[in-house]
Order: structure tokens, then sequence, then C-alpha cells
């Protein structure tokens, strides 16, 4: 289906979207100057000698994590249904840097982690090490990721992928891999949609549905051994994937720098002609 077009600075609705919601009122936007409400979880490497930063000007978050893992999570939880958008740059200028590569513009949302007191806050679990995330409960996109070289796949996944440390299948859709419209444009700045509607799940990249799955859909369950990954196509159920209503957005990298802008959380309320 067409995207319905809407004012430029709201999100599109596209896809499943169409006449099933509408875009609501806005519930959160930042310029980032509200830097008491993010925590910022940077991987160590206390061997290394390249050193991470973070600044924020004119409205910009920049962090910047060279050889190593990054999660920025807005410390306020979001209930029901919303769709989360915002702008995402790889600078030109630190592409020759060691350790930075354009790759790896991800997102976490909706995403808990109701087994420790702390929640996904817990800094003695989550490090900003990839690995440290698996046990969380949540929906994740990515694109430009793809291992040492990065900027080869684009992914969706719905976690866990762990629990108490065994592998667990879970929802993990990779068709879209080397797809060029998903993919990272240095120098370009990219936007982000990110949508949890009752079980509906999109994420959109430049205004493009990338992925989206509703119940009664054949989705790809990957079951992994550590070693070799495993998938089988089952039926996309809210009884055997309950959907997540209510959670935490956090902007995730590895081995990249990032600038971020125009950050909005908007409701998302069932289309009027339902």
């Amino acid at each position: 289906m067409a995207a319905t077009p809407l004012n430029p600075d709201a999100p599109v609705v596209a896809g499943y979207g169409v006449d099933t919601f509408q875009v609501g009122g806005l519930l959160y936007q930042t310029d980032f100057s509200d830097v008491d409400q993010w925590v910022l979880q940077m991987q160590p490497q206390p061997e290394s000698e390249l050193v991470p930063r973070t600044s924020l000007e004119d409205g910009v978050l920049d962090i910047y994590a060279p050889g190593r893992g990054c999660t920025a999570w807005l410390n306020r939880p979001f209930t029901g249904p919303i769709v989360i958008t915002y702008k995402v740059l790889c600078p030109l200028d630190t592409l020759g840097d060691e350790g930075i590569q354009a790759r790896d513009l991800n997102n976490f949302w909706h995403a808990t982690d109701p087994g420790r007191a702390a929640g996904i806050f817990d800094a003695q679990h989550y490090t900003g090490s990839f690995v440290t995330y698996h046990e969380m409960r949540g929906y994740y996109a990515s694109s430009g990721g793809g291992g040492a070289t990065g900027n080869k796949t684009t992914r969706f996944r719905r976690y866990p992928r762990w629990i108490e440390g065994a592998d667990v299948p879970h929802l993990a859709l990779n068709e879209q891999d080397g797809n060029p419209e998903f993919l990272i444009v240095p120098g370009q700045w990219h936007t982000i949609q990110l949508v949890a509607f009752n079980g509906l799940v999109q994420y959109l990249f430049d205004g493009k549905v990338v992925y989206e799955i509703k119940e009664g859909d054949t989705v790809v369950v990957e079951d992994r051994d550590k070693s070799t990954p495993a998938a089988t196509s089952v039926s996309y159920t809210l009884d055997a994937f309950p959907a997540y209503t209510q959670g935490y957005f956090g902007f995730r990298m590895v081995a990249s720098h990032h600038q971020y802008a125009d950050l909005k959380v908007h409701r998302l309320v069932p289309h009027a002609d339902r």
C-alpha cells in the first residue's frame, strides 16, 4: 500500500498501518538538552587507546564510539501504541578514524527487563556490549550491520534471544539484507520510524516500510545453539508472541559515529473508520 501523505514533521502511515491506525497527539520531543533523562551504556575497552565521546550542539546529540558498542536509553517509559521518529547521520569527516565505520543504526523500543530490580538500567549487566542485551524483552531493528565490515544487513527481532543464558526461539527477520534502499549513506540524514500498535510492529527507513508484522503473518523464528542458527517459518500469533505494550526506547550503535536529531514520540490511535 502507498504511504499516506502527512505533513513533513509527522510520521508516515504506511503498509499495515493504513486503515488500522492514525497518528495522535505528541507524547514527547527533545532537543537532547534533557540530559538527565538519558542513560548512556558505553562498552568499556580498558586496553584500547580509542577514546569515546559525546556532545550536544544545536539540538544534535553526537555519540562517537570507536571500536565498541553503545546504547543510549531515554529514561522515560512509554505505554501503549506509539510511533517513534528521529533523524540520524553518519558523518563523513570521521570515517577514516580508527575504530569508526558507517554501520549499525540500531534501535530498541518497548524494552524492559522484569527480572532485574533496575531493569535495563542495571549497569552491572547492561554494559554496552551487544550480548548483554539478549535477555531483555522488546523490539529491535537495525540497518547497516554485518560484522567487521558493516553496512550489509537490515534486521528486525523480537527479544529475548536468551533466557538464563540459554538460546530461545525468537522472531528474526533478515530478508532485506543487502537491499541498498535500507543501508546507510554516509553524510546523508536518514529518518527512522518505529511502530508498536497492539502487536502490529513496523520498522520504516526514510519513509519506506522495511519490516512489518501483524497477527496471522508467516514469520521466521531463529533458534540458535550459539554457533549454528536454524530458522523456521511459523504463524505470528499474540498467544505465541505476546505484544509488548510498554517499555523504553534506546539508540544502539557499534564502532560508529552517529548524530541524532528531531526525536519525537506520538500516540497511535485506531483508524477512525474501523
